[in-house]
């Protein structure tokens, strides 16, 4: 198919930005810094004047709603109202952008294009463990990561060399596609559909490209053929893709909280000063029947047949994640008995790093027990390591002294074990083989012993000392602090590529022709310097590179859109032949170029934006305009936007006193209707098997941000308010009026209890009058005007007289009514 207008007359988001020469204007005054230059030489164009600029009131409500997301105290309102210094303004702003809520708001943005959900979607929503997430990009946009930085760790922190744990958490942008669960045996057709959301929300977020109308045949509208299509898919069809049933999964990583490896990391530099301070490898016990410095192996077979209790201690230090420590044991050879070492021969069921046991009571097939440890020893310490078997009753691991409380145990234990054919290895295993060369230890292993019989101490530590009554408690500190771990989703890349082809009218199972990855045509070329299949680092540094017309003119008209309501090009995933041009290309295009001049700065971007004129003006509709500029296209206003769901209830907390101002950590459950999860069937084993238990203390009063987000049912105050499931990538969030948000807003559980909190907060001030102008503050950020106050000591009144209401209830009945005013729902 040809696209003649395109590829003729050269469609404008296709062309590279240009930064031209900044347009003459005659009201030179008005201009605070270049883009208000641009706006202003449109608006005198047909005659406009801008307007003027709003009250300090508004506008100090306007940049804490913009930059942090919630209202400013009554405090700090009146502190920038009366504060009438030139440097006023521009010192809130400096002073929002640094405040640790400004990622949060920001992220609050993100997350819509990136799916961010803590469920898996589909009828079997399940939960996941997605916060660390949430966390990295709410840090990285308060550290303002530079823009193309920020991209390509999410696209692809897990292939940049020597990717850091947090790089691997922020791939995560692209595990966030849908997953079905169940018993579904389409499970190709998933993985499908999961590779067709990753290249939408790509196009919708770094390419403003509607790529998915390509799925199916070449695009309508756009240049972009079916097979550039599946060129593209190429790159993102390489991801692992495990598990059945409810089990299905894509590669996890497991993951520490920052605080827990804090904690880990100053309790084993302690315990590391104390365990220098204790000989533990030097004790010895009666039953000793074998004893190495180093790895051997003794040919011996009968020797060292243990077959009923035993305990075997060592020395060791080492890095490497799996090793054994002492072995009588090949399986693959039919000669089971009882094997002890690190990281479970590699087994899917062990932990690389964790100790291991296995002991069968029959050499030709297994009969017995598999034991796990929870504690890792491959962190390059030493550590006397000990386990203690004892037939039919229980297994024991020791690590420095201390009993691992969290051993998993699998199968039951046996009571007698198994003799083995082969020699007993020391710091190396047995892979079908009576020859000890697999499975090696790598690393110091000393001070090897094995004894007949159950030692109960075996550190032989002296529990009455000081210092070893500190070990012991440390280590157990430890221990919870190393179980602090979690599974998370990351990216991963297969070791070779999938074969891709071109899927027939998008049917999974119809393969056409096979492609390879690649960009459209349109676009810059990408290669690698090797010739080697292009991946995803590749095209995720491809974005940024010098020639692409459209990554930093998507990315401003987003940063745009957040402040005024609408992009300079309001289709924000559509930059194609039939989105919205630009109502001011040469504007949109100095920022592209400029944002990429200033190494992708984000913050810089946000002041450069809230300092111009434009954005101080006020947002009272001209009537005059109605025929010239009847959308406000051109600005001659401040446009006034409804305040999404999030910062609805987050501004309604804030004036009761309520919100927590914590950043980070796990999702919270905040207060909803009873019953609510069971009357939709979310909680049924065959859909989420999920059920919400309301959070208690500082959980219930946390940013919006925090809530569990359910993507087949959202919180009420969420999904009433327009927030988005978050099924797939959404570039603008719908904005609807109704009358059940009225209701919602007055009688949801949580907003009726925000309002009863407002009104105990207002009763220890003084008078009727000075209530009001305080709850005026708190809502609205400006004092009552005269008659704003008298109606409002009227309703008062009425309450009184009318409903006889109990002291106090008609500071609810009007608190309720402040938190519910169009002013308060709406960014002025």
């Amino acid at each position: 198919m040809a696209w003649p207008v395109l590829a003729e007359a050269g469609h404008w988001a296709f062309v590279p930005p240009q930064k031209k020469p900044l347009p003459t204007v005659r009201n030179v005054d008005w201009p605070s810094n270049e883009l208000d230059r641009f706006i202003l030489a449109k608006l005198e164009a047909v005659g406009v004047a801008p307007s003027k600029q709003a009250s300090r009131s508004t506008l100090v409500r306007r940049l804490y709603l913009d930059l942090t997301g919630l209202p400013p105290s009554s405090e700090e309102a009146l502190a920038f109202v009366q504060d009438d210094s030139p440097w006023g303004y521009s010192r809130l702003v400096e002073r929002l952008l640094a405040s640790p809520h400004f990622g949060e708001r920001q992220a609050q943005n993100w997350f819509d294009l990136a799916r961010f959900a803590d469920t898996s979607g589909y009828a079997a929503d399940r939960t996941r463990n997605v916060w660390p997430y949430r966390d990295w990009v709410i840090a990285a946009l308060n550290d303002n990561m530079p823009f193309d930085r920020f991209s390509i760790d999410q696209l692809a922190g897990d292939l940049v060399p020597n990717a850091t744990q947090e790089q691997r958490v922020a791939s995560a942008f692209h595990r966030h596609s849908m997953q079905a669960k169940g018993n579904n045996p389409r499970k190709e057709e998933f993985r499908v559909k999961g590779i067709v959301d990753r290249l939408q929300a790509t196009g919708r977020t770094w390419l403003g490209l509607t790529l998915e109308c390509a799925e199916c045949h070449d695009h309508k509208h756009d240049p972009i053929s079916q097979r550039e299509y599946y060129e593209l898919f190429a790159i993102f069809n390489n991801v692992p893709h495990l598990g059945t049933g409810y089990g299905v999964h894509g590669p996890m990583m497991s993951y520490t909280p920052a605080a827990a490896r804090l904690e880990q990391e100053r309790l084993a530099k302690r315990l590391a000063v104390l365990r220098g301070q204790m000989p533990l490898s030097q004790v010895k016990h009666e039953g000793l029947i074998g004893e190495w410095q180093a790895p051997t192996q003794a040919k011996d077979a009968a020797r060292f047949s243990l077959t009923r209790s035993m305990t075997i201690t060592a020395e060791i230090q080492t890095t490497g994640a799996i090793g054994d420590i002492v072995s009588k044991y090949d399986w693959k050879a039919g000669e089971r008995g009882y094997v002890f070492g690190v990281g479970g021969e590699g087994d899917v069921k062990a932990e690389p790093g964790k100790l291991f046991a296995w002991f069968s009571s029959e050499a030709a097939t297994f009969k017995g027990v598999v034991a796990y440890g929870s504690r890792r020893v491959d962190d390059g310490q030493s550590h006397h390591v000990a386990m203690v078997f004892e037939a039919g009753q229980s297994v024991r691991f020791f690590v420095d002294g201390i009993e691992d409380e969290a051993v998993r145990i699998e199968g039951p234990i046996p009571k007698t074990v198994a003799q083995s054919a082969r020699g007993l290895a020391v710091g190396a295993g047995f892979e079908d083989s009576s020859k000890a060369t697999a499975f090696r230890f790598d690393g110091r292993l000393a001070n090897v012993r094995l004894y007949d019989r159950v030692i109960s101490n075996p550190s032989g530590l002296d529990v009455s000392k000081p210092k070893v009554a500190e070990y012991r408690r440390l280590a157990k500190r430890l221990a919870k602090a190393e179980g602090a771990s979690i599974e998370v989703p990351v990216m991963d890349e297969l070791p070779e590529p999938r074969e891709t082809h071109v899927l027939v009218r998008g049917d999974f199972k119809n393969k056409g022709e096979r492609v390879f990855a690649g960009v459209p045509k349109i676009m810059p070329a990408l290669s690698t310097a090797n010739g080697a299949s292009l991946n995803r680092l590749d095209f995720a540094r491809w974005l940024f590179s010098g020639k692409q017309p459209l990554t930093a003119r998507v990315a401003v008209n987003r940063i745009w859109q957040h402040h005024f309501g609408e992009g300079l090009v309001r289709t924000m995933a559509d930059f194609g032949h039939y989105g919205d041009r630009p109502s001011h290309p040469e504007l949109l295009d100095w920022l592209a170029v400029r944002f990429g001049e200033s190494g992708w700065d984000v913050k810089a971007m946000h002041r450069l934006i809230v300092n111009s004129s434009t954005y101080q003006q006020a947002s009272m509709r001209r009537a005059e305009l109605g025929r010239v500029d009847p959308l406000n296209r051109l600005l001659a206003w401040f446009p006034r936007v409804r305040l999404p769901a999030e910062q609805i209830r987050d501004g309604a907390l804030a004036a009761a006193g309520q919100l927590s101002a914590r950043i980070g950590g796990p999702s919270v459950f905040p207060m909803q209707p009873a019953g609510l999860y069971e009357e939709r069937g979310q909680d049924l084993p065959g859909n989420s098997n999920f059920k919400w238990q309301n959070s208690v203390g500082e959980g219930q009063f946390r940013r919006s941000i925090y809530t569990y987000w359910k993507r087949m049912m959202l919180h009420p105050v969420m999904s009433t308010f327009d927030a988005p499931t978050r099924q797939v990538c959404v570039a603008k969030r719908s904005v609807t009026n109704t009358p059940q948000q009225a209701l919602v807003g007055m009688n949801e559980p949580a907003m009726h209890a925000a309002a009863l909190a407002l009104a105990k907060r207002l009763s220890k001030l003084g008078g009727d009058p000075e209530k009001v102008q305080h709850a005026f503050l708190l809502c609205f950020s400006r004092e009552p005007d005269a008659l704003e106050l008298r109606q409002c000591l009227r309703f008062l009144e009425q309450q009184r007289e009318q409903r006889r209401l109990a002291k106090g209830d008609e500071w609810s009945a009007l608190a309720a009514v402040l938190l519910n005013l169009d002013e308060r729902l709406t960014r002025e």
